[in-house]
């Protein structure tokens, strides 16, 4: 198995609704994204999937969420900002951007600060 990683970040403010404690408060965070995508073959050149490729479209989910209020848009509206439920977020609408037949996204790693992260990740199809 091959497992292709890619980093990114972006910025952004939240509160966490019945929080009991300072995140309650808006706040924010500049968070750092790492969204690993597997495959058991390669193309002809070797590559299981460009780089640039899981980059386009991880940089595509980031631009809804860079220097925004994650409490005002989709799903964040409804569903708490945590960085647990922003790394279900990533793992699923980089999975629609990005997974085929030959690739899939396997985990998302978001870092809320440099010493604190959460990964999700689910069992293979």
């Amino acid at each position: 198995m091959f497992v292709l990683k890619i980093v990114t970040d972006f910025a952004s403010a939240h509160s966490l609704r019945n929080y009991p404690g300072n995140c309650a408060r808006l706040h924010g965070h500049n968070w750092q994204v790492e969204v690993s995508v597997e495959s058991e073959v390669l193309d002809d050149t070797g590559i299981a999937i460009d780089f640039r490729e899981i980059k386009k479209q991880t940089k595509a989910v980031v631009k809804r969420l860079d220097h925004q209020y994650l409490n005002e848009i989709k799903p964040f509206d409804k569903l708490n900002p945590t960085a647990e439920n922003i790394a279900k977020y990533f793992y699923e609408e980089a999975g629609v951007l990005i997974n085929n037949q030959a690739v899939r996204v396997c985990e998302v790693i978001i870092w809320e600060t440099l010493r604190a992260s959460v990964t999700y990740s689910e069992p293979k199809p």
